[in-house]
């Protein structure tokens, strides 16, 4: 299976610029059809809830959504003209919804989707957790694109972070599309104690991606004081990879909150791509 549907999600016109380069560079690589998507906001009055809202409000509320949409829009055309690819553009309108709802509606219709982290100086409220919930939600893989960008490209030499969950499995075949013939995989796992069953399913699992000719070494890390996430970005520097692929948010809303997660740690720290599935 190759990626033939890329949807890239565009939320400000401050991280316009660095979605629509990268998401055309892989479009343009494997000749697929790139949808960019800009969510509006729409002015929600509930019955019961004693307010006026008047006409100019509304007026100068939807003439700002309308000129930061095509503003946004400016920059992915042109992105996609320089580029050469198959491009499609999409306004879409909350309503009563929220942003990320509208974007995992087309998530499920895509082979990849491209997002970026959170930005809270530019972001709106109903965006700021979108990158979180399209990840949970919207059943396909997500590939965060660091304030570097996408560099010279990915798929040549990735980290595979293995934690024998059913998270990790699908990162793990997530990956493949976006891995050139040949390309090196580092299956990594990061823990302190040693486990037969999960070593074996780590060999297991390292034979399987083998067979489709990519290039497996094994890797056990002991963190040392150091997080999941910090381990896994080091052994990406130190390797040279130009991806990482994770099992996401494996852990319920409540453990992360009390003892931390490695998903939010890679997206607030990565200067490398990260392929997210859950």
């Amino acid at each position: 299976m190759t990626i033939r549907t890329i949807l890239t999600c565009l939320l400000n016109e401050s991280s316009a610029d660095l979605l629509s380069e990268a998401s055309t560079a892989l479009a343009a690589r494997f000749d697929a059809h790139l949808v960019g998507q800009h969510t509006v906001e729409a002015i929600v009055v509930y019955p019961g809830i004693a307010m006026h809202i008047s006409g100019p409000t509304f007026d100068g509320f939807n003439a700002a959504q309308a000129k930061q949409s095509k503003a946004i829009e400016a920059v992915f055309r042109a992105a996609v003209d320089r580029a050469g690819v198959k491009g499609e553009w999409r306004n879409v309108d909350t309503g009563s919804a929220i942003a990320a709802d509208r974007m995992i509606e087309s998530a499920r219709s895509a082979d990849l989707v491209v997002m970026t982290r959170p930005d809270r100086d530019y972001d709106r409220p109903d965006q700021r957790f979108a990158l979180d919930q399209v990840i949970r939600d919207g059943g396909r893989p997500v590939l965060l694109v660091p304030d570097t960008g996408l560099g010279d490209g990915v798929g040549q030499r990735a980290i595979l972070a293995h934690a024998g969950t059913r998270e990790s499995a699908r990162a793990a075949f997530d990956l493949i599309p976006l891995l050139e013939d040949g390309a090196a995989i580092h299956v990594v796992h990061v823990g302190n104690e040693r486990d037969e069953m999960r070593d074996f399913a780590m060999t297991e699992l390292s034979a399987a991606l083998a067979r489709h000719g990519f290039d497996v070494t094994m890797t056990h890390r002991v963190p040392h004081d150091r997080s999941i996430a910090k381990v896994l970005l080091d052994e990406a520097r130190e390797v040279g990879a130009d991806v990482i692929a994770a099992g996401a948010y494996g852990h319920s809303r409540t453990y992360a909150f009390f003892l931390g997660d490695t998903t939010g740690d890679l997206i607030r720290d990565t200067n490398v791509p990260v392929l997210f599935s859950s």
